[in-house]
């Protein structure tokens, strides 16, 4: 459906709609990267185009900090964007490269910041970055990782009724079996620069790590999705899980309540159609679509060695079954 001008790579990505406009944020590393080194190389780039049109690549719109003590100065990771009194807002992950593990990996904390702009383009990033760091309990901590690695990446912020906004993201639980404490953070604002840690907002303990969160209500319910790979599975109970490589949802009554598991198996995508995160988006019908990337050799699938790896897939529709499941017609 889209691929980067210019050979690049596209993977995580996240969207955003302006009257008949929308625009697609995505992770872009130049294709002399192996596909693992991507992630570190990694910058933000942009694409637009009129609802229902084809898009144009805009290129890079925001890359990492030229000075290695700076906090974003590795590579630059999943975001979000919205607009809030007239000013946008684009949230990211990043990493230092002052921070090195026990294992020499660099880059070991990862952190949230963001930047701003008025008009999409030039983007200015805040000097308060970054603006939402792991406080310790009840999260994990650097050195609590068993992998020595923090994870604290791929924000996604709603808007409540109150006026102020939820961040949700990639992080994990500082107790129990170290291969069953990932989680999604949840972080509370007014002004979506100072935020107020809160207790995760899902906590399953059943998976190494929960990546890409991504929120929307629809018909009465919130469902929340994420991604985890096959081997991330630590099955436990009764629970209808099957471990697969792709993307599952949670659900909740609430947008600041617990999100769990439901009862059904939450697999929207699996091993077998080579996709990997995504993100709800509605089209100009207000329908409810899926939309996904297609991934490659580093997450182990059939596109691996195809051309149609690490480009945009086209979006699926999703409809709703009974208790609320979600199906994807593929």
């Amino acid at each position: 459906m889209f691929k980067p001008d210019d050979n690049r790579y596209l993977w995580d990505f996240w969207l955003y709609r302006e009257g008949t406009n929308e625009y697609l944020f995505y992770l872009t590393a130049p294709e002399s990267c192996t596909p693992r080194s991507r992630h570190r190389s990694s910058a933000i780039a942009m694409a637009k185009r009129t609802t229902g049109g084809e898009w144009q690549d805009q290129g890079i719109i925001l890359q990492r900090n030229s000075d290695p003590k700076a906090w974003d100065s590795v590579s630059l990771w999943t975001g979000y964007t919205l607009k809030h009194d007239g000013i946008y807002y684009l949230f990211y992950t990043a990493r230092c490269q002052s921070d090195v593990a026990e294992d020499g990996y660099i880059g070991h904390t990862q952190r949230i910041g963001v930047a701003t702009s008025t008009d999409l383009v030039n983007w200015t990033k805040h000097p308060a970055n970054p603006i939402l760091s792991c406080p310790g309990a009840p999260y994990e901590t650097q050195q609590e990782a068993f992998n020595k690695h923090l994870g604290w990446r791929d924000p996604c912020i709603v808007a409540d009724e109150k006026g102020g906004f939820y961040a949700f993201f990639t992080c994990r639980a500082q107790q129990g079996d170290p291969l069953k404490r990932g989680a999604i953070g949840r972080a509370y604002s007014q002004d979506l620069i100072n935020w107020k840690v809160l207790p995760p907002a899902a906590d399953p303990r059943r998976y190494t790590d929960m990546e890409v969160p991504d929120v929307i209500q629809h018909k009465g319910c919130w469902y929340m999705l994420f991604a985890v790979k096959e081997t991330w599975h630590h099955p436990s109970g009764s629970h209808h899980d099957t471990p697969v490589t792709g993307v599952r949802y949670l659900v909740s009554d609430s947008l600041e309540g617990e999100f769990v598991l439901p009862a059904h198996d939450s697999a929207l995508l699996t091993s077998d159609d080579a996709l990997y995160t995504a993100r709800f988006w509605r089209d100009e019908n207000g329908q409810l679509t899926l939309w996904s990337w297609r991934a490659g050799a580093d997450e182990g699938t059939q596109y691996a060695e195809n051309a149609a790896a690490y480009t945009l897939a086209h979006p699926m529709k999703i409809e709703t079954g009974e208790n609320n499941q979600l199906l994807v017609v593929k």
